[in-house]
Protein backbone atom coordinates (compact mmCIF):
# COMPACT_ATOMS: atom_id res chain seq x y z
CA UNK A 1 0.00 0.00 0.00
CA UNK A 2 2.91 2.54 0.56
CA UNK A 3 4.36 2.05 -2.70
CA UNK A 4 1.06 2.37 -4.19
CA UNK A 5 0.29 5.76 -2.28
CA UNK A 6 3.86 7.02 -2.87
CA UNK A 7 4.05 6.31 -6.75
CA UNK A 8 0.20 6.32 -8.19
CA UNK A 9 -1.27 8.64 -6.04
CA UNK A 10 1.26 11.08 -6.71
CA UNK A 11 -0.19 14.22 -8.80
CA UNK A 12 -3.74 16.22 -8.53
CA UNK A 13 -5.08 13.91 -11.14
CA UNK A 14 -4.56 11.10 -9.18
CA UNK A 15 -6.00 12.04 -5.77
CA UNK A 16 -9.38 13.38 -7.29
CA UNK A 17 -9.54 10.19 -8.94
CA UNK A 18 -8.83 8.18 -5.87
CA UNK A 19 -11.89 10.73 -4.02
CA UNK A 20 -14.17 10.11 -6.73
CA UNK A 21 -13.78 6.51 -6.85
CA UNK A 22 -14.39 6.73 -2.34
CA UNK A 23 -17.59 9.12 -3.13
CA UNK A 24 -18.44 6.66 -5.77
CA UNK A 25 -18.07 3.25 -4.52
CA UNK A 26 -20.07 4.98 -0.55
CA UNK A 27 -22.97 6.45 -2.78
CA UNK A 28 -22.01 10.13 -2.38
CA UNK A 29 -21.76 10.55 -6.09
CA UNK A 30 -25.37 8.92 -6.96
CA UNK A 31 -26.00 9.27 -10.82
CA UNK A 32 -24.76 5.87 -12.59
CA UNK A 33 -21.39 6.26 -14.42
CA UNK A 34 -21.23 3.82 -17.24
CA UNK A 35 -17.49 3.86 -17.68
CA UNK A 36 -14.24 4.50 -14.90
CA UNK A 37 -13.90 7.63 -16.64
CA UNK A 38 -15.64 9.73 -14.48
CA UNK A 39 -13.24 9.14 -11.80
CA UNK A 40 -11.27 11.98 -13.37
CA UNK A 41 -14.02 13.80 -15.15
CA UNK A 42 -16.73 14.23 -11.71
CA UNK A 43 -16.40 18.48 -10.57
CA UNK A 44 -16.31 19.06 -7.73
CA UNK A 45 -20.05 20.07 -7.81
CA UNK A 46 -20.97 16.57 -8.06
CA UNK A 47 -20.37 15.26 -4.72
CA UNK A 48 -19.93 16.91 -1.48
CA UNK A 49 -17.87 15.00 0.62
CA UNK A 50 -19.07 14.98 3.96
CA UNK A 51 -20.02 11.18 3.58
CA UNK A 52 -16.73 10.12 2.63
CA UNK A 53 -15.07 12.13 5.42
CA UNK A 54 -17.23 10.46 8.29
CA UNK A 55 -16.55 6.97 6.49
CA UNK A 56 -12.67 7.79 6.26
CA UNK A 57 -12.68 9.01 10.02
CA UNK A 58 -14.28 5.53 10.86
CA UNK A 59 -11.49 3.71 9.53
CA UNK A 60 -8.81 5.52 11.00
CA UNK A 61 -7.01 2.89 13.17
CA UNK A 62 -3.92 1.84 13.31
CA UNK A 63 -5.32 -2.12 13.84
CA UNK A 64 -7.05 -1.51 9.92
CA UNK A 65 -4.90 -3.43 7.61
CA UNK A 66 -5.51 -0.44 4.97
CA UNK A 67 -4.61 2.43 7.23
CA UNK A 68 -2.30 4.28 5.15
CA UNK A 69 -4.31 4.53 2.03
CA UNK A 70 -7.53 5.39 4.39
CA UNK A 71 -5.18 8.33 6.14
CA UNK A 72 -3.93 9.42 3.17
CA UNK A 73 -7.52 9.75 1.41
CA UNK A 74 -8.20 11.72 3.77
CA UNK A 75 -5.33 14.00 4.14
CA UNK A 76 -6.27 14.70 0.35
CA UNK A 77 -10.07 15.33 0.98
CA UNK A 78 -9.35 17.82 3.70
CA UNK A 79 -6.47 19.46 1.23
CA UNK A 80 -9.00 19.00 -1.80
CA UNK A 81 -11.99 20.09 -0.53
CA UNK A 82 -11.79 21.46 2.85
CA UNK A 83 -15.77 22.54 2.15
CA UNK A 84 -16.16 18.70 3.00
CA UNK A 85 -15.48 19.54 6.65
CA UNK A 86 -19.43 20.62 7.99
CA UNK A 87 -19.10 23.00 10.68
CA UNK A 88 -18.89 20.92 13.74
CA UNK A 89 -17.11 18.22 12.63
CA UNK A 90 -13.54 19.52 12.59
CA UNK A 91 -13.33 18.85 16.95
CA UNK A 92 -14.28 14.91 16.25
CA UNK A 93 -12.45 14.49 13.37
CA UNK A 94 -9.30 16.07 15.25
CA UNK A 95 -9.98 13.61 18.30
CA UNK A 96 -10.43 10.26 15.97
CA UNK A 97 -6.77 11.92 14.34
CA UNK A 98 -5.18 12.28 17.44
CA UNK A 99 -6.05 8.91 19.31
CA UNK A 100 -4.39 7.31 15.49
CA UNK A 101 -1.48 9.47 16.10
CA UNK A 102 -0.95 7.92 19.56
CA UNK A 103 -1.10 4.42 18.26
CA UNK A 104 1.97 2.30 17.22
CA UNK A 105 1.74 0.76 13.67
CA UNK A 106 0.93 3.88 11.32
CA UNK A 107 3.99 4.91 8.78
CA UNK A 108 5.64 7.89 9.08
CA UNK A 109 3.88 9.29 5.78
CA UNK A 110 0.50 8.35 7.29
CA UNK A 111 1.82 10.29 10.67
CA UNK A 112 2.69 13.29 8.69
CA UNK A 113 -0.20 13.96 6.52
CA UNK A 114 -2.88 13.25 9.84
CA UNK A 115 -0.52 15.62 11.31
CA UNK A 116 -0.83 18.26 8.55
CA UNK A 117 -4.84 17.07 8.64
CA UNK A 118 -4.91 18.40 12.51
CA UNK A 119 -3.51 21.53 11.39
CA UNK A 120 -6.07 22.32 8.31
CA UNK A 121 -8.60 21.58 11.05
CA UNK A 122 -7.46 23.89 13.36
CA UNK A 123 -6.86 26.00 10.72
CA UNK A 124 -10.41 25.75 9.58
CA UNK A 125 -12.18 25.84 12.52
CA UNK A 126 -10.58 29.31 13.32
CA UNK A 127 -12.44 30.55 9.94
Amino acid sequence: MRHFIRTRLADDVCEIANLNYWAYWLGEVTEPQTSDLFMVNLTSKTWRGTQLLRHLASKLHAGNPYVDVVVHSLWALVMLRPSAVEQGMEEALEGEAGRALDEDGLSQQSRRELEAVVYALRMIRRG
